[in-house]
């Protein structure tokens, strides 16, 4: 049960995260990089006010996101390494993606009071978004993708689709592990260049082919073994993704797998806690989105051609489906 004092507490970080924030739109961990400066430095090149900036400098070396030494501040370690814009460890899709993220929450209680705002969806793909988002969903995935890969390469995976695999992580992964798999990344062009990007070097790259193009009206081209399908499931209706899974089915050799990764939640909707929360950034994020049960998603499956139907329950809400074209 939640009690009174998680709950006031839980509210009240909404403060810290607010500061952080306010250091990541500022881009405080790249003016201060190396650097030791004072109030009056950090304000100028921010080009803020010393007063608040004052504050805010406190309140992160409060936080230990910040040194302060002899009236000048400094970067942690920590922050510097992952925050600051000139480091190679930067996590620039990261700070950008909390960054939108938290604009879009603040609107949580007008959409549930009136609905998404379709008028959010209008116009193409923006190019600088999708390059940077499809950067944080590499930084988010990059050390999952190599624990989903061992379960899926227990068995020989032979040449597969990455549909709508981003920055190509999981299929790196797969490709590292079964060094006879062959993989195909479908994507934006936005998405595709940050995979080239991301692993260009590396050994696998020869057996790594990438596809620009849209979920619903590229040619997937055919006989693959498998189609690898993660964290796409929840932008979609159910009509939507049906279409989809007849698609990928149409894409698979007889016999092919079918693997979805994603958030799923028990047949009521109200858990796991991370898939029930994600439910709500869906309706704030998408035209459609939701998050689905096992149940609702194995229906589909049925219904588009696939049998056989396995469920792997994974960390933090999420699980894995995997089903057979029959």
């Amino acid at each position: 049960m939640l009690s009174l004092n998680k709950f006031i507490k839980t509210i009240d970080q909404l403060e810290d995260a607010w500061v952080l924030l306010a250091a990541l739109k500022f881009r405080l961990f790249t003016l201060l990089a190396k650097k030791s400066l004072t109030v009056r430095q950090v304000a100028r090149l921010s080009k803020t006010q010393c007063e608040g900036m004052e504050a805010l400098l406190n309140s992160l070396v409060a936080m230990q996101a910040l040194r302060y030494k002899a009236g000048k501040y400094s970067n942690t370690s920590e922050m510097h390494k992952y925050f600051c814009a000139t480091s190679p460890h930067y996590l620039k899709g990261t700070a950008f993606l909390k960054l939108e993220k938290n604009d879009e929450w603040t609107q949580l209680i007008n959409t549930i009071k009136q609905g998404r705002d379709l008028s959010a969806f209008e116009g193409g793909d923006d190019k600088n978004f999708r390059y940077l988002f499809t950067h944080a969903m590499h930084e988010r995935s990059v050390d999952y993708a190599s624990t989903i890969a061992k379960k899926i390469s227990s068995k020989p995976v032979g040449r597969f689709l990455d549909l709508g695999g981003g920055p190509g992580s999981y299929s790196a992964a797969i490709l590292q592990e079964d060094k006879k798999s062959e993989a195909t990344l479908l994507d934006r062009p936005a998405a595709i260049k940050v995979a080239k990007e991301l692993f260009h070097k590396r050994s696998f790259f020869k057996r790594f082919h990438f596809l620009p193009g849209d979920l619903f009206d590229s040619a997937y081209g055919k006989d693959y073994d498998m189609v690898f399908f993660s964290n796409i499931l929840h932008i979609y209706n159910l009509e939507e993704n049906k279409k989809l899974f007849q698609k990928i089915n149409r894409a698979l050799v007889p016999g092919g797998s079918f693997i979805l990764v994603d958030y799923f939640l028990k047949e009521d909707r109200t858990g796991p806690y991370e898939g029930a929360l994600f439910s709500l950034t869906m309706l704030l994020f998408t035209k459609t989105g939701k998050t689905y049960t096992y149940g609702e998603t194995e229906k589909i499956l049925r219904q588009t051609g696939f049998h056989k139907i396995k469920r792997t329950q994974l960390a933090e809400g999420n699980g894995m489906l995997e089903a057979f074209k029959k």
